[in-house]
């Protein structure tokens, strides 16, 4: 009996001492599983972190997307004899784009800024670039232009006005033809078509493209435009002239009261302009353009010719503009050249129905020939630093230009008909799109009227 009982229990402490051990091997077992299970989880939440971080990712490139289809970003290029900002429409692929750019400056002169004050701070334009792409190849593109902030006479010493400065329909059938039709900037010079503030160094634009090339210069007109390998080309068929199309007589830069600029333009007689370029290695670019057309008259009250005044649209006489040009960006490098060639036929009948008195037909003419020409070297002297994504240009302007250098007979030359410049000063520019700019130039007239000093600070900026 005491056997079987001590067998009992040597059977039971061997069967519970097993039955402990399996114990522990499930309980590891399951630690293990719990463990694995744990680890799992911690992956599947880590994977959902990184889901979510995704999809925020996504919505933000979306959002960034949805954007970029109406308002699409701006990329320094431009299309076909426009700026970066004007080209802004021209490389939407679809749907509606905006963009723009503004000019405020401050000048002080040494004789007269405006109306006998010496210094004037001004909204000089605000522009709001608005264009809608019907498909890849039919595009809309316009300019809206406030300039001087209004246009109200008693705001400051006046002046403002809006306006549409571009409003054209085009149609790209390839790189190499494309059309064009409405309210179109004239292709003469440089900055009439390129004119952004960020795309040239000076605090305003060069005297020869604004009293000679007559920048900014828009009419109404229809044309062809093409890139073929390294060869650009623009011509267009525009309204003429008239007098007084553009405003009063100014001395300093006559012709510009010939311009209609796109307003109830007569078109009785035609003009003709055209612009080629051609680019050599390293970027530098060379060409010409020109203009040419009639003169008309205004007719009624506004002609002075005959009594009673001459029929609207009757044909006085007639002007040519030629515009060589050379323009060379490369590693930091902006360097340019434009001349100017104005010849205008039939100066003398022009005057005679401008003016009615004898005494502003003898003082204030039309010129019978208008010359000059211009030179700019600027670097951006930051290259020297390795400074990226900021530039900073110090820059040289010569200009020498004659804006009566020939008269209709009994007409004599106005003081000061003749201006050479000398402009020095920085283009600070801390994003390719925005341009803080100061500079200083000494104006030299001759002969019989007094030199001026000019200085000068603007903020600029496209988008």
């Amino acid at each position: 009996m005491r056997k079987v009982l001590l067998l009992s229990a040597v059977f039971s402490s061997l069967a519970f001492a097993q039955s402990t051990e399996e114990r522990i091997r499930q309980l590891e077992e399951q630690i293990r599983t719990l463990q694995q299970e744990i680890q799992r989880l911690k992956e599947e939440q880590k994977k959902v972190e990184e889901t979510k971080q995704e999809t925020e990712v996504l919505k933000e490139e979306l959002r960034k997307l949805r954007l970029e289809i109406a308002v699409p970003q701006l990329e320094l290029k431009t299309y076909s004899g426009l700026g970066p900002a004007a080209s802004k429409a021209m490389f939407n692929s679809r749907g509606v784009s905006i963009g723009g750019y503004g000019e405020l400056t401050f000048r002080y002169n040494s004789v007269d800024a405006r109306g006998g004050a010496k210094s004037i701070a001004n909204v000089q334009r605000i522009i709001l670039y608005l264009g809608y792409a019907f498909d890849e190849k039919l595009k809309f593109n316009s300019e809206l232009e406030l300039e001087h902030a209004s246009t109200s006479g008693a705001h400051g010493t006046g002046g403002g006005y809006f306006k549409a400065e571009l409003a054209f329909l085009d149609y790209n059938f390839r790189p190499e033809f494309g059309v064009r039709g409405g309210l179109l900037l004239m292709p003469v010079g440089i900055i009439n078509e390129v004119h952004e503030p960020p795309t040239f160094p000076s605090a305003e634009r060069t005297f020869l493209e604004r009293r000679i090339l007559l920048s900014t210069w828009e009419e109404m007109g229809v044309g062809v435009y093409g890139t073929i390998k390294n060869f650009d080309y623009r011509f267009y068929i525009t309204n003429g002239l008239m007098v007084k199309g553009g405003g009063d007589y100014n001395v300093l830069e006559p012709l510009k009261t010939l311009r209609q600029r796109g307003a109830r333009a007569v078109a009785d007689r035609i003009g003709f302009t055209g612009r080629v370029d051609y680019t050599l290695p390293y970027n530098l670019m060379v060409g010409f353009s020109f203009w040419t057309g009639d003169v008309m008259s205004k007719g009624g009250l506004d002609s002075k010719l005959v009594s009673g005044g001459l029929r609207r649209g009757t044909k006085l006489g007639s002007m040519t503009m030629i515009s060589p040009h050379l323009w060379w960006q490369y590693g930091g490098w902006d360097v340019r050249f434009v001349g100017a060639l104005v010849n205008v036929n039939n100066a003398r009948r022009i005057t005679d129905d401008l003016h009615a008195s004898d005494s502003d037909r003898r003082e204030k003419p039309i010129p019978s020939e208008q010359r000059g020409f211009y030179v700019q070297v600027a670097y951006d002297i930051f290259r020297l630093f390795k400074i990226d994504r900021q530039e900073l240009y110090v820059f040289g302007i010569y200009e020498d230009l004659d804006a009566h250098a020939k008269v209709p007979q009994d007409s004599v030359k106005p003081d000061g008909h003749k201006l050479k410049v000398f402009n020095v000063g920085l283009s600070y520019k801390p994003h390719p799109l925005v341009a803080i700019k100061t500079d200083y130039a000494r104006l030299n007239y001759s002969p019989n009227r007094k030199d001026e000093n000019e200085y000068r600070l603007t903020l600029g900026f496209m988008f």
